[in-house]
């Protein structure tokens, strides 16, 4: 009988070596799509930063011009409004799309950064953890909360919170609520991934080595499944705008003048914005692109089927797509860039 083979830690395959980040941006730049998004995200944050400076003392509110809205024929662009104006604002449609810039940043920033934290974190962990206890959590609160659609789900919880506690909801709270919901789909993908690289030659070298559920976590496991992350960010964006410009809509376009007012209340003029009583917007002319694409979308309309004022929701939509498009050149030009060893 032959003696047994003895494999030590030591003999076990290590993670493969990665070049410096300098070496390896030195041999291989970024291509043009990360380039390109680089730089349309760049345009935003200058924007934002500028709009910051320029409306501080009333960046939160609209400016109202009776003289721009006519109801017959709304101004469109022009020499002096390069953007059109937004009827029922009342106020140039690129100062209210440049005032939005850096509440819609924010906005999609905050949200952003509570998916992608809970949804790696609690995926890479799962996906390490396979077959355990918070492998089973995870999994049991990802599947329940993915089988609710996003809109559904985070207008039911707002408008609760809402009627528990009217005073304490407000737009930083959508943000929370928003980024709790979005985590199950980024988290289910990470922890796909993340269970391959858990029976990675190299992470059972870790193991056997004496190395600990954390630094095998945070060394090897969520470094090499950021992948995943990168794929679903843009795609979390679609949904933060569809909530914000839905409602704006629907109140505006299938209810004139806002939901139905009580016996005896005076008529509310067509073409005056008007918000759900759980939006977390926090007033009527709040600068913001989706509510300007949900309003602009209703009243750009002159009838079913027609485009004669199609600048009230062109522009704002071509913002929102904008930022959506900068992010995947992004993301998709950091994924192909870290692909790239020695």
């Amino acid at each position: 009988m032959k003696d047994a083979v003895v494999v030590r830690p030591a003999d076990l395959p290590l993670a493969p070596p990665r070049p410096p980040l300098r070496e390896r941006w030195a041999r291989r730049p970024p291509g043009l799509g990360f380039l390109v998004g680089a730089g349309m995200l760049a345009v935003y944050v200058v924007a934002a930063l500028s709009a910051l400076v320029v409306f501080w003392s009333s960046l939160d509110q609209l400016p109202k011009k009776v003289a721009w809205v006519p109801l017959e024929n709304p101004v469109g662009p022009s020499s002096a409004h390069p953007f059109g104006v937004m009827a029922g604002f009342g106020t140039d449609l690129f100062r209210a799309l440049w005032q939005a810039t850096p509440w819609d940043l924010g906005i999609v920033l905050g949200i952003l950064a509570i998916d992608v934290f809970l949804g790696f974190f609690l995926g890479a962990t799962a996906g390490l953890d396979e077959g355990g206890l918070v492998d089973a959590f995870v999994t049991f609160v990802s599947d329940s909360l993915g089988t609710i659609p996003t809109f559904l789900l985070a207008v039911i919880v707002f408008a609760g919170l809402l009627a528990e506690a009217p005073k304490a909801v407000s737009l930083p709270v959508f943000v929370v609520i928003f980024g709790i919901i979005l985590w199950p789909t980024m988290a289910r993908t990470v922890r796909e991934r993340a269970r391959i690289i858990a029976h990675q030659p190299y992470v059972e070298a870790a193991r056997a080595s004496g190395a600990s559920f954390p630094h095998i976590l945070l060394r090897h496991v969520m470094p090499n499944a950021v992948g995943p992350v990168l794929a679903q960010v843009p795609l979390d964006v679609a949904p933060i705008f569809f909530v914000l410009s839905a409602f704006p809509w629907y109140y505006n376009c299938q209810l004139p003048g806002g939901p139905p007012l009580p016996p005896g209340s005076p008529p509310i003029p067509y073409l005056v914005p008007s918000l759900p009583a759980f939006s977390p917007l926090p007033s009527n002319s709040f600068p913001e692109w989706g509510y300007l694409l949900g309003f602009g979308t209703c009243e750009g309309f002159s009838f079913p089927g027609g485009f004669n004022y199609w600048w009230m929701y062109l522009f704002p939509l071509l913002a929102i797509v904008g930022l959506g498009l900068a992010l995947g050149l992004l993301c998709d030009g950091i994924e192909r860039w870290r692909h790239f060893d020695r």
